[in-house]
């Protein structure tokens, strides 16, 4: 091909080129964002790798593939939709992106918005990778789909991983750390369970499924059993499919929770539920069981993924390969995304601060294997690489020129909100690792109960969107999410640092305690807690619409004065009849201004017989337009309240 003529689109996979790439140096010349059109004329006018690009995805199946992303973001006319699709497909706009591992990855997009967004994988193939060409555009690929998750090939995967990890992540080491209390010994033919005091080594850990009935469990009864020796022919399939993993790594020990905590026992369980920081967060590496339903189900699973997405040569260069990926597959893994489906394992609350203490975490998931620590993420379809990681933005959080806490902290509530307990009274425990590790890096000021003492007020206005459910016992403060099972929203948390937000409310004083004494961050026992501040509000009579259902709250007109129409709101949580009759007068708490356009109010009710404290029981939203009168009428009668406390 001759040299090229004028600038081009390939730039950001020549970075690796030698100065002899006549591609290389035709792509060095700026260029604006572009679209598919625009390759094809760049790749008409000489450049070979743009001609490669847009030849891939001329191939039928793959052009098909980027061509059904187009018809739902015309017709949803989603942000920045690209219009001129209508009448020209190959308007839709193309992005190169390379991972830290060489993947080369093309991202389709139709409009701003993931849904429309389609990815694809290159490389070049074989023999031909191994030439010493000046043009490194298409470097070679290491990690494909396989047809087992336990094969060779994806056990030489991991090692990978492991490897890389160990030689240039800092972050990700801990050395031979302490073990925890107890472990499990694999490292010769005997299984049984070990005391970890004192003792220092490489140990391993497992996050899995509870099946309702789980009956492998370390009980007083059987402890001296276990600690001699255990069948292996009694071990349930995924335990024994972790131990496999633990000693083909060389790995010596594994922590298993219902080996490792004595489940019949209060007080071990209280003791070591409190330290799972210090567990997960010195572990090797966890492993991660996925689609397991419980522990009797398969660690390992066959792949569909090679036959469902083949590789396809390109036409105009026959040495180099491209390959879809699944699309929005990995969405569970993101930043930005609720868990309110997805595999067995990734719906179960402990699980998340599992997955997040933990350095290096394997995941073993229905077509392949998922790599994550703290420094990186990848996989063997390469979808783990154009995702925004949820668990490296966390950790950014904790360093002091990262993102706020609280704000990382928003992103926590949503996602831990949709996740299942089999006990409500595991919901604080289960998040009290993570509590202490944003309380040791000092970012956030005091734990709250899932909140946090800098930033507080914007971390009021969580709202819930569905189940809608308070628990039968105490758990949190009533303005604390923990209080209420369902998942929340955050309006404000996409713009936290927006300079349009404009707080009302003062808080002088803000306390969280444990019912039994302990530390907030590590207690097993409910928190009680209260807030008083200054803020501006109304008393509004409160008259039933609608009373809901057992999982729909009910709906109130609120009303003030000799207002006729009123406003309509919800609660947080379902209630009766009786209760939901109860309520006769409520005290709506303007919190501010969290959107140009949207004011949010907390909605309050008395619990003291001096009406001087209350706690939350729901959120509205009055904004411009329709509702900008009844905002501008609420807000003229609100008046000024020194001690308002909230329980």
């Amino acid at each position: 091909m001759s040299s090229p003529s004028g600038p081009c689109h390939c730039r950001s996979w020549h970075r690796n080129c030698e100065t002899t790439c006549l591609q290389a140096k035709f792509a060095s010349k700026a260029a604006p964002a572009i679209s598919l059109r625009h390759f094809r004329s760049t790749g008409e006018r000489g450049c070979r790798t743009c001609a490669t690009i847009s030849s891939a995805l001329s191939i039928p199946d793959i052009r098909e593939i980027w061509r059904q992303s187009i018809e739902p973001a015309l017709q949803a006319k989603r942000n920045g939709v690209v219009n001129e699709l209508r009448n020209d497909e190959e308007q839709i706009r193309i992005e190169l992106m390379e991972h830290e591992n060489g993947r080369r990855i093309l991202r389709t997009r139709a409009s701003e918005n993931s849904l429309d967004w389609r990815h694809f994988n290159f490389w070049r193939e074989g023999e031909s990778n191994q030439r010493n060409e000046p043009c490194k555009a298409f470097p070679g690929l290491k990690y494909h789909p396989v047809e087992r998750t336990d094969s060779e090939r994806s056990m030489e995967h991991l090692k990978d991983w492991i490897k890389i990890c160990d030689e240039n992540h800092t972050c990700c080491s801990h050395g031979d750390p302490v073990l925890p209390s107890r472990v499990i010994s694999v490292s010769d033919d005997r299984v049984r369970v070990i005391d970890g005091e004192g003792r220092r080594g490489r140990y391993m850990t497992l996050s899995h499924r509870w099946g309702d009935k789980e009956t492998f469990t370390l009980k007083k009864r059987n402890m001296a059993a276990t600690m001699g020796s255990i069948p292996w022919e009694s071990i349930p399939k995924v335990y024994q499919e972790s131990i496999q993993v633990t000693r083909l790594l060389g790995v010596e020990y594994i922590w298993i929770d219902t080996l490792c905590i004595v489940q019949d026992d209060a007080e071990d369980w209280k003791r070591e539920a409190g330290k799972m920081k210090a567990v997960y967060g010195s572990s090797y590496l966890n492993i991660a069981a996925t689609e397991a339903v419980d522990s009797y189900g398969d660690l390992f699973a066959s792949s569909t993924l090679g036959t469902k997405y083949p590789s396809q040569e390109i036409p105009a260069d026959r040495d180099v390969q491209v390959r879809a990926q699944p699309h929005q597959t990995h969405r569970h893994f993101g930043s930005n995304y609720y868990n309110i489906s997805g595999p067995p394992l990734l719906q179960r609350g402990w699980v998340l601060q599992e997955r997040i203490l933990s350095p290096r975490v394997v995941y073993f998931d229905a077509g392949e294997i998922k790599w994550e620590c703290l420094a990186s993420t990848d996989c063997q379809c390469g979808g783990m690489a154009v995702i925004s990681n949820f668990k490296l933005d966390y950790y950014g959080s904790l360093q002091r020129n990262g993102a706020p806490l609280p704000y990382e902290w928003m992103r926590i509530g949503e996602s831990y909100s949709c996740l299942d307990f089999t006990y409500d009274g595991d919901r604080l425990v289960a998040l009290s690792g993570l509590a202490e590790q944003g309380v040791q890096s000092g970012k956030g000021g005091r734990y709250l109960a899932g909140l946090w003492e800098r930033s507080l007020p914007h971390q009021l206005c969580w709202e819930i969107v569905s189940v809608h459910r308070k628990p039968a016992a105490y758990i949190a403060p009533s303005w604390s999410w923990l209080s209420v099972f369902g998942m929340i929203v955050y309006a404000n948390r996409m713009d936290f640092n927006s300079a349009c937000f404009s707080i009302d409310v003062r808080i002088a004083e803000a306390s969280c305690t444990s019912t039994e004494g302990a530390v907030p961050t590590t207690s097993t026992s409910p928190l009680v807690g209260s807030l008083r501040l200054k803020g501006r509000g109304l008393r509004m009579r409160a008259e039933v619409g609608d009373y809901g259902t057992p999982s729909r709250p009910p709906v109130y007109r609120l009303r003030a004065g000799g207002d006729e129409g009123g406003i309509w709101v919800r609660t947080d949580y379902a209630m009766g009849r009786e209760d939901a009759d109860a309520i006769k007068e409520v005290f709506l708490l303007f919190l501010g201004c969290m959107w140009p356009d949207k004011n949010a109010f907390i909605i309050l009710r008395s619990v003291s017989g001096d009406g001087l404290k209350f706690e939350r029981i729901g959120l509205t939203w009055l904004a411009k337009g329709k509702k900008e009168k009844d905002f501008e009428r609420i807000l003229e009668r609100c008046k000024m309240e020194d001690n308002i406390v909230i329980v």
